[in-house]
């Protein structure tokens, strides 16, 4: 490393008018979400100052907001600096320098917004990840359940109209799946705090208002800039929601709230939202951006992708006596590929970010760069995980890249869960508590799939803003 050539960060983040950081900052906020789009974004940066390093403006920016320059980090070798607890801190940079009213979380900082050297964030990450491990044994009967139950809902809708959406389905799909194993209660059954069918609609409308300054849902600019972009959205706006999943987690999760006080040490308030912030931002939010990115792939895959994961997923069951199992799973060598393929192409979180404890020498394939303590460092995965540098024709979904023993070496470049994917979340780390779990998860959902399904194709995705709608046009029952 020493001997790359020593630079200063190139980019000022007001590249655009120089003198007016506010007009600058409105510029690429502009570029980002509609001149260019997010990749056409990065990508133009990368070529302007020929390099994967670089200082920039990200959203949100002026007016409502402070200026946002933030020091980005685009390739294999500078990104892992974001998750080198000795250098960087987490704490309340998950957007970079934006954060939501703390209203949205009954007030109390989620354990996101904590950094590792933090006693609470040890506690809750433990409380989490333990909640995870002591349900092993309700996953896959639980996934397989819910599995069937949005199968059916396709299967009706391609006989009436030839096409169904495939996202809604998958947000049902996470949804039952989180909520049954972890709070061991089905959200649409009846009950005096009962969600029934609009649970995936009350999570995201919690949602929503938190990520609207930083994403597009693809309205008008002329109304997407002044009424999403340029101020934070009020917790008025969806309390009635939350206050809705707030009594859920109250009537239902009382055993777990009791555990996480008498056992873990956690104030019963502290847990009640950290939960919701668990099952509804990390993994319901992402399991509804991924599982429909990941048919998607597959829907418009060369037919014999589909034929070989058919053929593995049948035989691995099988040689299990006919029932899913952990070991059938595990076993699952091609659709563990496609997963950590689907991750490395789209990941559900695209950024990270964290700031500089002291003054750091950051190096990429290129140079070496100097940071000052307290600078905001931040990596765009979806970006880094395809370096030419490391991936082999880094643009294409290649089902099988990760097969084999060679395959298996480059799942360290899969940078998905805020580490490694071969590296293991800890309480003392902030690589995301579910790193190990979610492949998994998806895994077994896949192979329920195609247990069921012989075949399936997928549209060209429709995209508006941020928000991707995946659409079924076949699909052939075994």
């Amino acid at each position: 490393m020493d001997e790359l050539p020593l630079k200063e960060v190139p980019g000022d983040g007001s590249d655009a008018v120089g003198r007016w950081p506010h007009l600058d900052a409105v510029k690429d906020r502009l570029d980002f979400f509609w001149c260019q789009g997010e990749h056409d974004f990065w990508a133009s940066r990368v070529e302007k100052y020929g390099s994967t390093v670089f200082r920039v403006n990200v959203p949100p920016s002026p007016p409502g907001f402070p200026a946002s320059p933030v020091i980005m980090l685009l390739d294999q070798k500078s990104f892992p600096i974001l998750f080198d607890n000795s250098k960087v801190d987490k704490k309340d940079v998950l957007l970079a320098n934006y954060m939501p009213s703390l209203s949205f979380y009954g007030g109390i900082r989620p354990c996101i917004y904590l950094d590792p050297s933090e006693e609470q964030h040890t506690k809750v990450k433990t409380f989490i990840m333990d909640l995870i491990k002591s349900n092993a044994n309700k996953w896959i009967p639980e996934i397989e359940k819910a599995a069937s139950e949005i199968f059916a809902v396709w299967e009706d809708e391609m006989g009436k109209k030839n096409k169904s959406e495939v996202n809604s389905q998958c947000g049902q799909f996470a949804f039952n799946v989180l909520f049954r194993t972890i709070i061991g209660r089905d959200p649409g059954e009846p009950g005096k705090a009962s969600l029934g069918d609009r649970g995936p609609f009350l999570m995201q409308a919690w949602l929503g208002p938190q990520l609207a300054p930083i994403a597009s849902v693809g309205i008008p600019h002329v109304l997407e800039e002044p009424l999403l972009h340029s101020f934070p959205i009020p917790y008025i706006t969806i309390s009635y929601f939350h206050r809705q999943l707030v009594k859920f987690f109250e009537t239902y999760a009382t055993a777990l709230l009791d555990k996480a006080e008498n056992e873990y040490e956690i104030n019963r308030d502290d847990a009640l939202h950290n939960l919701i912030f668990a099952l509804g931002f990390n993994a319901f939010g992402g399991l509804l951006i991924f599982l429909p990115s990941l048919l998607g792939f597959l829907g418009r895959a060369d037919e014999s992708v589909r034929q070989a994961l058919v053929a593995e997923v049948r035989n691995a069951v099988e040689s299990e006596g006919g029932e899913m199992s952990v070991v059938a799973v595990h076993s699952m060598g091609l659709v563990k590929s496609v997963v950590y393929e689907a991750f490395r192409m789209l990941p559900p979180v695209p950024y990270q970010y964290a700031r500089a404890k002291e003054d750091l020498i950051i190096a990429s394939h290129d140079a070496r760069f100097e940071v000052k303590k307290g600078e905001i460092l931040g990596g765009c995965q979806a970006f880094a995980s395809r370096d030419p540098k490391v991936f082999e024709d880094p643009d294409t979904f290649i089902a099988s890249r990760f097969t084999g023993e060679e395959g298996e070496k480059l799942l360290h470049y899969v940078l998905w869960s805020n580490g490694h994917s071969d590296q293991h979340a800890s309480p003392h780390n902030k690589q995301c508590a579910a790193a190990d779990f979610v492949p998994f998860l998806c895994q077994t959902f896949l192979a329920c799939f195609f247990l069921r399904y012989d075949d399936f194709t997928t549209d060209k995705p429709s995209i508006h803003g941020n928000s991707i709608t995946h659409t079924m046009t076949s699909l052939k029952l075994h």
